[in-house]
C-alpha cells in the first residue's frame, strides 16, 4: 500500500520510468546492468529534487510515506552515489 499526498507518487514513478528508459537505451539484451541501473537512479534523483522544490513553493504538501518529494530525490542520489563509489563504477 502506497501512502502519498499530492504529487508524492512521482518519487516512485520517475525512477521507474528512468530505469525503463535506461534499459531500453543501454541495456544488454533487454537486461539492465548495475551501472545502467545506478545511473538511471542518479538521473531520477536529479529530476526529483528541483521538481520537489518547485512543487513545495506552491504551498501544498507532496510526499510519499510522509517524506517530502525533494527528500526522495536526495535519497536516490545518495544511494546511487554510494553504490557507484562502493562498487568502483564511478
Amino acid at each position: 500500500m502506497l501512502i502519498y499526498r499530492g504529487w508524492g507518487i512521482l518519487a516512485i514513478l520517475i525512477p521507474i520510468v528512468c530505469i525503463m528508459i535506461g534499459i531500453s537505451l543501454f541495456g544488454e539484451a533487454g537486461n539492465s546492468t548495475l551501472r545502467g541501473f545506478l545511473y538511471s537512479l542518479l538521473v531520477s534523483g536529479i529530476i526529483i529534487v528541483p521538481l520537489g522544490l518547485y512543487l513545495k513553493r506552491k504551498g501544498r504538501k507532496h510526499d510519499l510515506y510522509f517524506i517530502p518529494l525533494f527528500v526522495w530525490g536526495i535519497v536516490w542520489i545518495t544511494v546511487a552515489f554510494g553504490f557507484l563509489l562502493g562498487k568502483g563504477l564511478l
